[in-house]
């Protein structure tokens, strides 16, 4: 990157990016028109700005995430951004010139990834209220929050489309540091947080999720116009061919990847079915000629079977179904579809992990020792009936078939903004929602190495940048992590991060964030608080 001018460099990345996503069997017949359309339209989302520097991380472990043994003592050069060369300290030449970091004792991995997070959501209303127009600074702070905790790459699945792709483009060009950011914008087919997708249908006396309907319809519209981007339930009524147009015309804007909605969100008692199998069909085959990753979002057994049939890339939390599958019939058809998941080679967003340590925590809670954190108190004891011994169980043996399948599954959270002066919500907290979750899948039952190639290379690859990201390789971008202990021994350990790397560059996480639109309650707080 550091020898060509800036155009050139996207361009080639893009390029790579492009061939390396047609290598997947969903890709294939869309190759030549993706890599056409990437000569217009460079893709964002690897679009870094070039350096002219070499750093030798000197004496660690490296976990490569490729399915190979750590090796020991090992070399990391790097040189403009990328990883050059990796092997044995003994047989790896350091250039002379380049800064050398001795992490002798100290692990290295690749950067992790969060294949779904909101970086400008709460489930509050006072939320939009407060800070409508400050959402590009909001998502810019998040994305500063996730890069400092070691997210170097996430995926934002459902927010205001304007201001994110601001956000995202003032990353890439380097005016504020921040984690690699991808961004959807509207789950298609779905209405704005004021609908009753959201919070229209959230309880009038919520705790933690509260009803919208209160605040003043103008303001509504415009917050639910912005999320939607003209993306939302109206598509319902329209043709396959009139669906294709509107996909067209939103893949213009810049997205980075489409996610649809199958079944819907928030619509009580049974989430219904949103689009035929035509009408879907319709817009995946116009992501897929432009190149991008086809996401679905489904929370019915039904819906899961039409993701499955229409053969989407990555499919956001497939094993939340509600009701659960519970007659013989219901459970089988659940395993067939694992079954074909798994055949076709599709990635699962694998969400609804319960939490041992949250469990525990809710069900020894006292009021009476937090008499300063009455919110606080509200929510754990209004949740704790649900989080019995049993419950728990119930949920992990839900999980099992996923894992027992080894189906490709990703590291994908929610994880989404707190902001302390409207209250606590107690649900994913950015840059700590993410170690829970990988903390709650070795409870469960899934090994560290599956958990670390799903937060690193499954990541990337199911949004088609596994040429570039998601391994320490040769040629790879330089986004690792350096680690005090052995993540593969306890997972836990990704909590212990030493150095964070970014297109080769070392962060200052001290300083991080940068950008102080609002203030976030502390990602190193103990749960709940």
């Amino acid at each position: 990157m550091g020898a060509r001018n800036p155009a050139q460099a996207t361009e080639s990345l893009v390029e790579t990016n492009m061939k390396n996503f047609a290598q997947n069997d969903f890709a294939r017949n869309f190759a030549l028109a993706s890599l056409f359309l990437s000569l217009i339209v460079p893709n964002p989302a690897l679009a870094a700005p070039p350096v002219s520097r070499s750093l030798a991380l000197v004496g660690g472990t490296v976990i490569t995430a490729t399915g190979e043994p750590p090796l020991t003592d090992a070399t990391v050069l790097i040189e403009n951004g990328r990883i050059k060369s990796v092997g044995s300290r003994a047989s790896l030449a350091i250039p002379s010139g380049s800064e050398v970091v001795d992490v002798r004792g100290k692990f290295i991995t690749p950067g992790l990834i969060d294949t779904n997070v909101h970086l400008v959501l709460m489930t509050v209303p006072e939320f939009f209220v407060k800070y409508e127009g400050h959402f590009e600074e909001i998502a810019i702070e998040s994305a500063q929050i996730g890069l400092k905790y070691g997210f170097t790459t996430m995926m934002d699945t459902w927010g205001p489309l304007e201001p994110l792709l601001k956000a995202r483009d003032r990353l890439n060009r380097g005016e504020v540091i921040g984690s690699r950011v991808l961004i959807g914008g509207n789950i298609v087919g779905i209405g704005g947080p004021f609908s009753p997708y959201m919070l229209e249908g959230a309880p009038l006396h919520g705790l933690d999720f509260r009803y919208g309907g209160w605040v003043q319809p103008a303001l509504q519209k415009r917050i639910n116009d912005l999320w939607e981007a003209n993306m939302g339930p109206r598509l319902l009524a329209l043709t396959p061919s009139e669906l294709a147009d509107a996909m067209r015309q939103y893949l213009a804007k810049g997205v980075d990847f489409v996610k649809v909605a199958v079944s819907a969100h928030g619509i009580q008692p049974v989430e219904p079915l949103m689009f035929s199998v035509k009408q879907l069909r319709a817009m995946r085959e116009e992501v897929k000629k432009a190149g991008r990753p086809f996401l679905t979002h489904t929370f019915t057994l039904e819906s899961l079977r039409l993701a499955v049939e229409i053969d989407s890339d990555l499919l956001q939390h497939p094993n939340v179904m509600d009701p659960e599958p519970e007659t013989p019939g219901q459970i089988a058809a659940r395993d067939a579809l694992i079954t074909q998941i798994k055949a076709k080679n599709i990635y699962c967003a694998l969400m609804l992990i319960p939490s041992k340590e949250q469990f525990k925590i809710l069900q020894n809670w006292k009021a009476e020792e937090h008499p300063d954190d009455p919110y606080i108190n509200q929510i754990m004891l209004n949740r704790r009936a649900g989080a019995t011994p049993e419950i728990y169980q119930k949920r992990v043996a839900a999980l099992r078939p996923w894992l027992d399948a080894k189906v490709p599954f990703t590291l994908a959270t929610d994880a989404g903004i707190e902001v302390s002066e409207l209250g606590p919500v107690v649900w994913g907290r950015l840059g700590r929602y993410e170690f829970e979750r990988m903390e709650a899948l070795q409870d469960a039952g899934a090994s560290t190495i599956e958990i670390l190639m799903a937060a690193t290379r499954r990541g990337a690859e199911a949004y088609g940048l596994g040429h570039d990201l998601g391994t320490v390789e040769a040629g790879k971008i330089a986004d690792l992590l350096v680690l005090d202990a052995d993540p593969l021994q306890d997972i836990h350990n990704f909590r212990k991060i030493n150095m964070v790397l970014k297109d080769g560059h070392v962060i200052d996480r001290k300083s991080l964030p940068t950008v102080h639109a609002v203030d976030f309650y502390d990602p190193e707080a103990p749960w709940p608080f």
